[in-house]
């Protein structure tokens, strides 16, 4: 499976909003956010969140990862938790951040930095790393609290 964003263009534009009704939404500018969808740039985890709860989506849904498509929730990204819950992942699995890495095709330093909280998550990222555990992207996000997709 390819990472894609066409699901949050499909559901914009079949809710009649332009990219800049979803910049202002979103509270970001209309290039970012046409950059973003676009996939001239990196979706950040947290514009993803806050779309998938404006609309009433699962990130799962969205990112073609399920087709359970309604999930009512509102709460807002917190990198944090995400962090912890990928740790917590990794320590259930009883693996090392080396054997972590390995198992996602990354550099180990890439896949520490993102647990340890000294790089940003890419919303790709998660995208990978949910399909490698079969792990809920809205698990990932604190958006839930069960790891089934």
């Amino acid at each position: 499976m390819v990472f894609s964003l066409k699901k949050f263009q499909d559901v914009r534009v079949d809710n009649d909003l332009s990219q800049k009704d979803m910049s202002q939404i979103l509270g970001i500018s209309e290039d970012v956010y046409s950059n973003q969808e676009n996939g001239r740039s990196n979706m950040r985890i947290d514009v993803a969140v806050k779309f998938a709860n404006y609309f009433g989506l699962s990130l799962d849904y969205l990112l073609s990862i399920s087709n359970k498509k309604i999930f009512k929730c509102n709460i807002l990204y917190d990198a944090s938790k995400t962090r912890h819950i990928l740790r917590k992942v990794r320590l259930n699995r009883k693996l090392s951040q080396e054997r972590m890495a390995n198992l996602l095709n990354i550099p180990q330093r890439t896949y520490s930095s993102y647990e340890c909280g000294y790089r940003a998550i890419p919303l790709e990222f998660l995208f990978y790393f949910a399909l490698k555990f079969s792990i809920s992207v809205d698990f990932l996000t604190g958006r839930k609290n069960t790891e089934k997709i």
